[in-house]
């Protein structure tokens, strides 16, 4: 059969990190291994990249089966692929895959989707594509995750013809890859939890460092959901790069807790290519950290970040802005994060995403409709803010950004660090971004008012 895989732009209306960032699909290229294992024929159009409409790539390339991958804010979007793609051929076979699919499945019912996989998504990709090869009706594995599966190596050919405009933020370009899957913890706003069930499984490094000689970038960033678990698994990880002479850059995530109690570890991996750690330090006051069932206190950032600091390994920070915040708050946060030499921190009000704990917390105070999906991006407003109108509360994030990443320090950080091409692209993207929450300043504009 002919496959062609689509990663989906995002809505007009969501504000994603594309400005700043383009990220390879992954997890398409994984579904792209399969397909060609199975003897199929394979084409991947990143419509975040592709100057056609999807239309036009369909009628031009003929697929028997046309296969999404999924986001919350993807949603609607592929609603419309798919009608699309149906109004091309209604015999072309529509799937949904991807992280949303898989937890949510229900949000893609649809006249035109014909299929959604939804857990244990590679295996039932295999399985629907054996039952339309035999013209017969699929048996899906649903129910628990099944850990013993692994995938095929990711066939990263698929998406030659892109990966030259694949980075993260400073690292240009930036190649994929995943070690593990899942986290031991359960923060309450955390949906990555909830796609392995709250499990946490690891893959064999050797199959790891075979993955990581096919990539001809530079920059990696290892896209586990916490990469510094296992001391032994670092150390052994370690070994295996001095072993198979393998030179990158790694951009990881991990815990602060983990990184002061083994910040031998970072020395390590600082001496094995480690350039940055992304930390969800989320907030400067132990309430909020309470609140998110983080497991951990403010102090420990503090020190994470001091470590990091030691051994020249930038520390990219996840911050959650709490309704309650007013701008002493914002203030005192951008302190914070200046004290402690953070170059880059990206700042999102608290939105609980459905299927999270937190989500039933919050679920009858929401600003937001189920149904907007678009706007389930972290950065529109979920719950409104008790103590500033949404216009104040979005005008404080704008000016935490100015305090912070898009200062004139860390402007030169970059430059430094990255050279002048890099600082302009990052500016621009910088600028798009900020074009967009002016624009929900707006839109916020008449959204009550909390000033006390």
């Amino acid at each position: 059969m002919k496959i062609m895989l689509v990663r989906p732009k995002p809505h007009k209306n969501s504000l994603g990190l594309a400005d700043l960032m383009t990220c390879e699909p992954i997890e398409m290229e994984y579904v792209a291994a399969l397909c060609k294992n199975l003897g199929h024929d394979v084409v991947l159009e990143d419509m975040i990249l592709e100057k056609k409409p999807l239309d036009v790539l369909v009628k031009g390339y003929a697929p028997d089966v046309v296969m999404f991958t999924s986001y919350i804010t993807h949603v609607n979007v592929i609603k419309h692929y798919s009608d699309l793609v149906k109004g091309v051929d209604a015999r072309i076979v529509t799937v949904v895959g991807g992280v949303h699919s898989e937890v949510l499945p229900d949000d893609f019912k649809y006249k035109n989707i014909d299929y959604v996989v939804g857990v244990n998504g590679m295996q039932n990709t295999e399985i629907l594509l054996n039952a339309l090869e035999k013209n017969e009706k699929p048996c899906f594995k649903h129910g628990e995750i099944d850990k013993a599966y692994r995938p095929p190596m990711p066939d990263r050919e698929v998406t030659r013809r892109y990966r030259k405009h694949y980075d993260y933020a400073y690292h240009v370009p930036c190649a994929l890859l995943k070690t593990s899957y899942g986290c031991p913890y359960n923060c309450k706003f955390c949906f990555c939890v909830q796609i392995t069930q709250n499990q946490y499984y690891e893959k064999e490094l050797g199959i790891v460092i075979e993955e990581l000689k096919q990539i001809e970038e530079p920059n990696v960033f290892i896209v586990d959901d916490n990469f510094l678990v296992n001391r032994n698994r670092i150390i052994a990880f370690c070994k295996l790069l001095d072993e198979n002479k393998i030179d990158k850059k790694f951009i990881i995530f991990g815990r602060a807790d983990f990184i002061v109690r083994n910040p031998d570890m970072i020395e390590l991996l600082s001496q094995h290519g480690l350039d940055a750690v992304f930390v969800g330090i989320e907030s400067f006051k132990q309430s909020d950290l309470n609140d998110f069932n983080k497991r951990t206190d403010v102090e420990t950032g503090e020190k994470a970040s001091d470590i990091l600091y030691k051994y020249n390994v930038d520390l990219y920070a996840g911050a959650i802005v709490g309704p309650d915040w007013d701008r002493t708050d914002f203030r005192n946060f951008a302190k914070w994060i200046r004290k402690m030499h953070i170059r880059y921190v990206n700042l999102q009000p608290l939105v609980p995403l459905p299927a999270t704990p937190i989500y039933d917390v919050y679920k009858d105070q929401l600003l937001l409709k189920r149904e907007e999906y678009e706007k389930w991006d972290l950065t529109h407003l979920a719950i409104l803010p008790t103590k500033l109108t949404p216009s104040q509360y979005y005008f404080e994030i704008i000016r935490g950004y100015f305090r912070t990443t898009a200062s004139f320090s860390s402007l030169r950080y970059i430059r430094k660090k990255c050279g002048v091409k890099v600082e302009i692209k990052c500016f621009r993207g910088a600028m798009k971004m900020l074009w967009h929450y002016v624009k929900m300043m707006w839109e916020y504009r008449k959204v009550g008012t909390y000033e006390k």
